[in-house]
């Protein structure tokens, strides 16, 4: 459905309003929204139908080729990757852009690091839920490339609770930091949080940069992104993936604002804040 599809429906349903507010009758009007309604529902089948077809051949092409690419497509299309970053992942393979060391921030289920993993990469994981750390373990184990951590990051050193979205415990929306949705949250428990900075300076003594960095930290970006610019560990990161989460703060068009003014103010072109 497009935005033109809406329009025309609004349009449509403005002018049937129009008639029963001023008691006419014509059959026409009606008549244009029930065909309208219809055409968005067939459209909306097809649509249905076609992700479907999508994803059986993403599937098959993933069984016929379990270690190449065929697997690599549907790893990306699982996780929901734009398209127009996959070029990130194809170029692991031939090692462009500068080694494969990766840090996934806010693991969840492991998805992003499912795909560097599979490109031949190594990826620092950081997930603080104790759930989702006990299936990554698991899924982890015999992977020398995979290095987990069950904390949190920030900008700083130091234990905080880890709060619990809505009472699920493998709630994407978990989350250390205050927000407009603490009034739905009350349960939690201790986590640790590490100084993401540091951590980086640590892994750039001992390789030359890092690849790829993958930011999807309920609202915790804000201050660790102006931490990173501050110190220019920017320039030594080949890809900043974020997922921004303005909209769990009153005030998230302003950090929103200021977050872009610094990242023209020092000419960022790594930081992906279109990234989800």
């Amino acid at each position: 459905m497009t935005k033109e599809n809406l329009l025309n429906l609004q349009d449509k349903l403005n002018k049937l309003i129009y008639q029963i507010d001023n008691h006419q009758q014509s059959r026409n009007v009606v008549a244009d929204v029930e065909s309208l309604l219809s055409n968005l529902h067939n459209m909306n089948k097809f649509s249905k139908q076609e992700s479907i077809y999508n994803s059986l051949g993403l599937i098959k092409g993933a069984i016929a080729d379990p270690f190449g690419l065929g697997k690599l497509n549907l790893l990306l299309d699982n996780a929901r990757i734009p398209k127009k970053y996959y070029d990130i992942f194809y170029n692991m393979l031939l090692r462009i852009g500068g080694g494969t060391v990766c840090i996934d921030c806010g693991a969840h289920a492991g998805l992003i690091s499912d795909i560097i993993l599979h490109c031949g990469g190594k990826s620092y994981i950081f997930e603080p839920n104790l759930h989702l750390n006990f299936f990554l373990n698991k899924k982890y184990e015999n992977n020398k490339n995979a290095i987990l951590y069950q904390k949190a990051v920030g900008v700083k050193n130091y234990i905080t609770k880890f709060l619990i979205f809505e009472d699920r415990i493998l709630s994407q929306g978990n989350r250390i930091i205050s927000s407009k949705q603490d009034n739905k949250t009350s349960k939690s428990y201790d986590v640790h949080v590490i100084d993401l900075c540091e951590f980086i300076e640590e892994l750039l003594k001992k390789n030359e940069r890092i690849y790829f960095l993958k930011l999807d930290v309920e609202g915790s970006e804000f201050e660790i992104l102006e931490k990173l610019i501050q110190k220019k560990l920017y320039k030594k990161i080949t890809y900043i993936a974020c997922e921004m989460h303005h909209y769990m703060f009153d005030d998230g068009e302003k950090k929103m604002s200021r977050l872009k003014t610094l990242i023209k103010e020092f000419d960022v072109k790594n930081i992906l804040i279109d990234w989800v």
